[in-house]
């Protein structure tokens, strides 16, 4: 296998074809690196367009946000502090909420038997 290899290069048209191979790979990579610096810009102009449009919509979404801020700043006080003022302040319903607790509870409670009661009659089957 050596001596075939050994021979083939030492042939006299082994010079020009080796040369000829070697133009033909310089050729293609030069075409590649040229296709390879195209692609470079058109990917860094479009990376550019989406920095500048996120830019764009940090500030309008900022904007909003401020604006949102803003409304909330000069919106009147909520209703629970209303409630709490006209109701006797906050010491009055938390101590109306301790003695008699929320309303919505006993049907929460409710809910959660019956969803128990009926995840038991499923496993059972």
């Amino acid at each position: 296998m050596l001596a075939l290899v050994t021979k083939a290069l030492t042939r006299p048209a082994a010079g020009p074809i080796a040369t000829s191979a070697a133009l033909v790979l310089t050729a293609v990579l030069a075409a590649s690196l040229a296709r390879a610096g195209q692609t470079e810009g058109e990917l860094k102009a479009q990376v550019a367009a989406l920095a500048a449009a996120a830019r764009a919509n940090s500030v309008a979404w900022r904007t909003q946000l401020d604006s949102c801020r803003s409304e909330l700043a000069q919106a009147k006080p909520p209703m629970t502090t209303a409630v709490t003022r006209v109701a006797g302040g906050e010491e009055a319903v938390a101590e109306r909420l301790a003695s008699q607790g929320p309303a919505g509870f006993d049907v929460c409670a409710r809910m959660e038997a019956a969803d128990r009661a009926v995840l038991a009659s499923l496993d059972a089957k």
